[in-house]
C-alpha cells in the first residue's frame, strides 16, 4: 500500500523526459449502436448506428498515451494521403501530439482497424463487439520511403531519454531497421521498449523490456515444447539478450520475468473488465513513463498492472487512451482497496 502511494507521488509531478516511438500507425474506428434483432434472412445481428468516433491506433495510439502521461514525445511513422491519414494525422494534432515525424506517402493506403459495437437498447451497459475488420497496406514500404524515417529516428536518439518500438508488421520496422534502432540507443545508454511480432522475436534482440500477451506466450510454449512458461520466458530472455519480459494477462494480471530471477505476478485487482482494446499500448505507455521517472523493473511491473486495469475498466474508445489522471486515480484505488482489506 504505502509502495503505490510512494509510485503515484513519484509520477504525479512533472518530468522532463524525451520518448522516441517507431513503428506502424493505424486510424482506430468505432461505430456504437442498437444491436437488438437478428436479419431475417441471415444469422447475423442487425447493427443500428448511433455513434461513430476514431482515434490514433498502434504506435500513434502509445504516442498519445505517452503525450497524455505528460512526457514529450515524437512519433516517426507513416501515412498515406487517403482520408484516414488525414484524420490521423489531425486526430494526434488535436491531442497535442507533436506530428513533425509523421510523413504522408501519396497513394499510400493508412492502415484502418474498424469495430462495431452494440448493446441491446434496453440496457444501459453491456455492449460488446460484433465485428472487427482489418484494412492494411498489403504493398508495405520502399526503402525509400522508410529509411529517411528510421535514420531521422537514429538521429533524434541521442537526445532522447527512452525509445519505444511499436512493430505491427506493416512494413516500417524491418530486420535491419530494428538492429540500427536498437543498437543507437543501447550505444546512448537508453532503454528500448519492444512490442514485437511472435514472428519477428529476432528484430528485437538486445532490448531492455519486451511485452507478450499471455495467450502470444502460450503459443509460443506450445510451438517450443516449453515445460512452463516461466521456463520459455528464461529461454527467451537468454537467447534475444532481453533484460525483462512483461507477459499482459488481461483478467489474469500481469507477469513479470527477467533473467535468473524469480518471476513477479501483480494479479488483476478489478472485479469485473468490461474490454482489452489497447492493453499492450497501455504497457508500452507505462514502461515509458517507468523509464522516463528512473524507476526499476519491479516499478514498472507495478505501473503496468495499473494502467491495463485503466483498459479492463474502460467503457468506450474516449478511456482506450492512459493518461496521467486516470493511472494515478488508479493506484490511488488499488491502494484504498489494500487499506480496506487489512482493516
Amino acid at each position: 500500500m504505502d509502495h503505490l502511494r510512494e509510485l503515484r507521488g513519484c509520477i504525479e509531478g512533472p518530468k522532463e523526459a524525451v520518448v522516441i516511438v517507431v513503428g506502424d500507425v493505424m486510424l482506430d474506428r468505432y461505430v456504437y449502436g442498437y444491436a437488438n434483432s437478428l436479419n431475417s434472412t441471415a444469422p447475423v445481428p442487425v447493427l443500428v448506428e448511433t455513434e461513430r468516433r476514431a482515434d490514433a491506433g498502434a504506435a500513434a495510439h502509445v504516442a498519445r498515451s505517452l503525450h497524455d502521461l505528460g512526457l514529450a514525445t515524437r512519433l516517426f511513422a507513416v501515412v498515406g494521403d487517403d482520408d484516414e491519414g488525414v484524420e490521423l494525422e489531425e486526430s494526434l494534432g488535436e491531442a497535442g501530439v507533436d506530428t513533425k515525424d509523421l510523413a504522408m506517402v501519396e497513394g499510400m493506403l493508412t492502415s484502418l482497424k474498424t469495430r462495431l459495437i452494440g448493446r441491446r437498447k434496453s440496457l444501459v451497459s453491456n455492449q460488446q463487439m460484433l465485428l472487427r475488420w482489418d484494412r492494411d497496406n498489403l504493398d508495405g514500404l520502399e526503402a525509400a520511403v522508410r529509411d529517411p524515417i528510421i535514420s531521422s529516428a537514429i538521429m533524434a536518439i541521442p537526445d532522447a531519454d527512452v525509445l519505444v518500438i511499436s512493430d505491427y508488421g506493416n512494413g516500417l520496422i524491418t530486420d535491419q531497421s530494428a538492429v540500427d534502432l536498437v543498437e543507437a540507443a543501447n550505444s546512448a545508454g537508453i532503454p528500448v521498449i519492444f512490442d514485437p511480432k511472435l514472428t519477428g522475436l529476432d528484430r528485437s534482440r538486445g532490448a531492455t523490456a519486451v511485452i507478450f500477451q499471455s495467450r502470444g506466450m502460450r503459443l509460443m510454449q506450445q510451438r517450443m515444447a516449453a515445460e512452463s512458461i516461466d521456463r520459455l520466458a528464461q529461454d527467451m530472455l537468454e537467447e534475444h539478450d532481453w533484460q525483462a519480459v512483461f507477459v499482459i494477462g488481461g483478467e489474469d494480471g500481469v507477469v513479470l520475468h527477467r533473467p535468473e530471477v524469480e518471476s513477479i505476478v501483480h494479479p488483476c485487482r478489478l472485479d469485473v473488465s468490461l474490454q482489452e482494446i489497447g492493453l499492450l499500448d497501455a504497457a508500452a505507455a507505462a514502461l515509458g513513463l517507468t523509464f522516463a521517472h528512473g524507476l526499476d523493473l519491479e516499478d514498472g511491473a507495478e505501473l503496468v498492472n495499473a494502467a491495463c486495469e485503466c483498459v479492463l475498466q474502460a467503457e468506450d474508445s474516449r478511456e482506450f487512451v492512459l493518461t496521467k489522471r486516470g493511472l494515478i486515480t488508479r493506484l490511488d484505488e488499488a491502494a484504498w482497496q489494500m487499506q480496506i482489506s487489512q482493516r
